[in-house]
């Protein structure tokens, strides 16, 4: 669970931070990723798409420290990793939650989609539920996929303006590629952030035997 990651505390001032008397500190961006080789994969070893992309995902935005960056307490920490909280369709429509760890805390890939697949099964007893007040202060960040629709862009549900959980959706996985919308805080995260994302999405979705070094 998420207690178990340590975190630390930064040496940044929290009345020095940039854009918290905005609006919104929110702003996103959509990329289409080439995902053939994650696909191929997860296809060939009998593994979930949606697994394998999300662990793609979460390995590739756990790299980037500022994304694990929240404020707590009246101070900057750090986690030393976040966890992926995912909704889970049921088969009347309605959405379970449940939160799922980085790759790296499992020995294997296959280890790790053993994992994934059991809390889907038993959904009940994994359910996550958290009131969204702590979203911002525990070392999560939201993953999410919409596999029916191709889109361009995509806005995301702002419950406070200063918001610092990390977004991520994808969609439709046509002509190699899936659409990838990242959401996060200006307050942290700029475009060089945005694109080291990007970068090392790509490189795990078409290298997905990276994922256990």
């Amino acid at each position: 669970m998420t207690s178990e990651y340590k975190e630390k505390v930064l040496d940044v001032k929290v009345e020095n931070l940039p854009f918290t008397n905005f609006l919104t500190s929110r702003y996103s961006m959509t990329v289409r990723i080439p995902a053939q080789q994650t696909y191929d994969f997860a296809k060939s070893e009998g593994m979930s798409f949606f697994n394998l992309t999300t662990a793609c995902l979460l390995k590739a935005i756990n790299e980037i420290p500022e994304f694990k960056y929240r404020i707590k307490d009246g101070h900057v920490v750090e986690y030393e990793k976040i966890n992926a909280i995912s909704p889970i369709m049921q088969p009347d429509h309605s959405i379970c939650e449940i939160e799922i760890k980085p790759i790296s805390e499992f020995n294997s890939i296959k280890e790790w989609n053993s994992y994934i697949e059991n809390k889907k099964k038993n959904i009940e007893d994994n359910q996550f539920i958290v009131e969204p007040s702590l979203r911002d202060v525990l070392p999560i960040a939201n993953f999410s996929c919409i596999p029916w629709i191709n889109f361009d862009s995509m806005t995301n549900i702002i419950a406070e303006p200063n918001q610092i959980m990390p977004v991520v959706s994808w969609g439709k996985f046509v002509d190699g590629k899936i659409p990838i919308s990242l959401t996060a805080s200006h307050i942290f995260v700029f475009g060089w952030q945005f694109k080291l994302f990007y970068e090392k999405a790509e490189d795990y979705l078409t290298h997905p035997e990276k994922l256990i070094n």
